[in-house]
């Protein structure tokens, strides 16, 4: 299995294609999340960005 992990500063979802929107042209995401698993709920304990990130990579470990 391979795995690809995307990880933005500040990006709401609701700003792509993917998940609605019909303004932004993002061709490569809408690409990917045709091919990928997409996910509408996520959970992270601390909202510092550099927080969030150690958070999310040691659960992924």
């Amino acid at each position: 299995m391979k795995a690809i992990i995307l990880l933005f500063d500040s990006l709401n979802k609701n700003y792509l294609p993917p998940y609605g929107d019909l303004l932004t042209k993002a061709p490569n995401f809408q690409r990917l999340a045709a091919h990928a698993a997409t996910f509408d709920n996520s959970y992270v304990g601390s909202m510092p960005c550099m927080l969030a990130r150690r958070e999310t990579a040691h659960r992924a470990l």
